[in-house]
């Protein structure tokens, strides 16, 4: 049975059910591999640096940038009043768009200005940097404000004393770790859950560790994928999986079409599940509530540290360097791509040689087809290529 392809957000906004994921992408896997797939609902954040890789892939597909749904997650040190406002503008300018369908806190946590783990203010207090986020919206700048990886104690005054409820809580859930508390929390307050990693490592660790879900996909003829992905939407989730391959980017976003899952498939794959655990554990205290003591410890520790350090060390950008790495990943692929196009090109060329020359026949099977050593050569490197792509 098929599910609507989209949700409707407290804030009134339709949101696809099933986005993919930006991180470390380059302009051209965005484009070729994931947009031209038929994706619509891109996830991005300014930690990943590569925005600009989006807007570019968005505006070239010619595709109507009403038919997108972009996502951006504000970077912990631009939580404070004056930077919130400042940060969403660079974003619109790298993405080229004058809004943001959804703009996250991306951690619960926050830094102070040009620091990393240099807490700023109270721990849980995000009170100034949502009263700006809300002044975006009313700007006409976002659309729809949420959070990322809070659990249900930061989460809470949120929706106690905002004036723009929170639209979204992107978390980490997939058949491994199905944060079934934490989901169902969410969902009974009118709160989306967008699950990040809803293959967890990978699909195909995910069906090696995971046999009932291995058992369930063959059975209803689907990869473990689409299954585990097809999983989370029946229990109301939304899924932002990452690929680069185009046929994998369409087998995720045909999860909303099915397989239907029986009441056999929910009880295993749903009241079966144990707890499971986080891909990142907490060492830093990220969630007080439930972190131990010697996370908490640590986190302060790292606070206490890293304030002394920037006391005298000259602030720092980490979202301009998550730029400059974007950047070098363009470069990189750029190169990767003009070798594998001339490796082709190389190989097409001794082959047609080949051809040409009588080299290449259908035998009976008594005399093997020598290969020539440079196509040999050329066959090894476009392999290669096609292996680290």
């Amino acid at each position: 049975m098929a599910l609507s392809p989209t949700i409707k957000l407290s804030s009134g906004h339709a949101m696809p059910r099933v986005g993919l994921g930006t991180s470390k992408l380059v302009e051209a896997q965005i484009l070729s591999n994931i947009v031209d797939a038929g994706a619509r609902h891109l996830d991005g954040a300014r930690l990943y640096g590569n925005e600009a890789a989006v807007g570019r892939a968005v505006e070239a597909s010619k595709i109507p940038r009403a038919e997108f749904f972009l996502t951006s997650k504000l970077f912990m040190a631009e939580l404070g009043p004056d930077a919130v406002a400042a940060a969403v503008d660079d974003t619109l300018a790298d993405l080229r768009t004058t809004y943001l369908d959804l703009l996250l806190i991306h951690w619960p946590l926050k830094f102070k200005k040009g620091t990393v783990f240099a807490r700023d203010g109270a721990p849980g207090d995000f009170r100034e940097a949502w009263a700006a986020m809300e002044a975006l919206v009313d700007a006409g700048k976002v659309r729809s404000l949420g959070v990322s990886n809070f659990d249900e104690a930061q989460l809470a005054p949120l929706l106690e004393a905002s004036r723009i409820k929170p639209s979204v809580n992107q978390i980490e859930a997939h058949p491994l770790f199905p944060n079934e508390a934490l989901t169902k929390w969410c969902l009974a307050r009118g709160v989306a859950v967008v699950a990040w990693g809803p293959l967890a490592r990978s699909a195909r660790r995910l069906g090696s560790d995971d046999l009932e879900l291995w058992n369930t996909a063959k059975m209803h003829s689907v990869s473990v994928a689409r299954a585990a992905l097809r999983w989370n939407l029946e229990r109301g989730v939304c899924v932002i999986p990452q690929s680069t391959r185009a046929d994998h980017v369409r087998d995720a976003l045909a999860a909303v079409e099915g397989p239907k899952l029986n009441a056999q498939d929910a009880k295993l794959l749903g009241g079966s599940r144990l707890p499971g655990r986080r891909r990142f554990p907490d060492v830093v205290g990220v969630w007080p509530a439930t972190a131990t003591r010697l996370a908490r410890v640590f986190g302060w520790a790292l606070h206490v540290f890293f304030t002394l350090i920037f006391a005298v060390a000259p602030p720092l950008d980490v979202v301009a360097l998550a730029k400059r790495r974007a950047l070098r990943r363009e470069a990189a692929y750029a190169t990767f791509a003009k070798e594998r196009a001339n490796a082709e090109a190389e190989a097409r060329k001794k082959m047609q040689e080949r051809l040409a020359a009588g080299k290449v026949t259908v035998t009976d099977g008594v005399d093997d087809l020598q290969v020539d050593p440079s196509v040999e050569g050329a066959a090894r490197r476009l392999a290669e290529t096609e292996k680290a792509s």
